[in-house]
């Protein structure tokens, strides 16, 4: 395993689903933020079957890796669960741990309360992808960014089978930001993205692409936009290269390598709302 560059703050990316496929919500996020020249640590808990082989492509990527093996079956055990709380230990003040993806077989989705308990004990800031409700048990802890989905925002709020208005998903949000979350990444798919946080919020609209494969563009969004926050880029910037980043990937065969996303990030147009003017 290759050592990483090591910065003052280390990110630690956390995939939970050993399929048979190296693709990992996690594993993308590492991989986006090592093209964006940000160094970080993936972990989880991988299947017997392919743990090699994510390791092998993680060591070309030249990313750190240090991943807890599940030896015998599918079904997560509680052991193995119990050995990545205990490395998680490792984090430090103003490390971030970034938690995405779907839970495999065996692990209930209250260890993500467990995994935010980890992080908030060492003052670690926590980023969280996940489908699950159990993201609201975990708002008084103050998680730095969350970033749901359309889908996933409604089912949250009860509102599953109803039609929302992009007004009433900014106010969802804000309600989060409210209860405790720093900022909320709301994922748009093909209409773009929004941003909000207590002081305000930013949307935007995707550019217009050719979808080829949309599989991994909200993870660009997110690994995007989450090292723009390291970088200290303004909102405005931020949301519009995460948002490139995510256009892009979906109009390529994988994960965007940045060299078109200069262009699609020009007909990004980023703009400041209130809660009370959001349609």
């Amino acid at each position: 395993m290759k050592k990483a560059w090591r910065s003052i703050i280390l990110i630690y990316t956390v995939t939970l689903d050993p399929s048979e496929s190296v693709v990992g919500k996690g594993i993308n996020i590492s991989l986006i933020l090592k093209k964006l020249g940000i160094e970080s640590i993936a972990t989880g808990i991988v299947n017997h079957k392919n743990v090699e082989q994510v390791a092998e492509e993680l060591d070309k990527a030249e990313i750190e890796n240090q991943f807890i093996e599940q030896k015998h079956g599918i079904k997560i055990t509680a052991k193995n669960q119990q050995k990545l709380l205990d490395y998680l230990k490792i984090l430090k003040a103003g490390d971030i741990l970034v938690i995405a993806g779907s839970f495999a077989k065996g692990i209930d989705p209250v260890y993500l309360t467990d995994l935010a308990r980890v992080a908030d004990k060492r003052a670690a800031g926590l980023v969280v992808d996940v489908p699950y409700e159990n993201v609201l048990d975990i708002l008084p802890m103050n998680p730095l960014l969350i970033k749901p989905n359309e889908t996933e925002l409604k089912h949250w709020f009860e509102k599953d089978n109803e039609k929302v208005t992009t007004k009433e998903l900014i106010d969802m949000a804000h309600n989060l930001v409210v209860k405790g979350a720093q900022h909320v990444l709301i994922s748009l798919g093909a209409n773009g993205a929004a941003i909000v946080n207590m002081m305000d919020a930013l949307m935007a609209h995707a550019p217009e692409i050719e979808e080829v494969d949309s599989t991994g563009s909200g993870d660009a969004l997110l690994g995007t936009f989450l090292a723009g926050m390291l970088k200290g880029y303004t909102p405005v910037r931020n949301l519009a290269d995460a948002i490139a980043a995510g256009s892009d990937t979906a109009q390529s065969k994988w994960l965007t390598d940045f060299t078109t996303t200069p262009a699609l990030q020009k007909q990004v147009i980023a703009r400041r709302i209130t809660f009370e003017e959001a349609e």
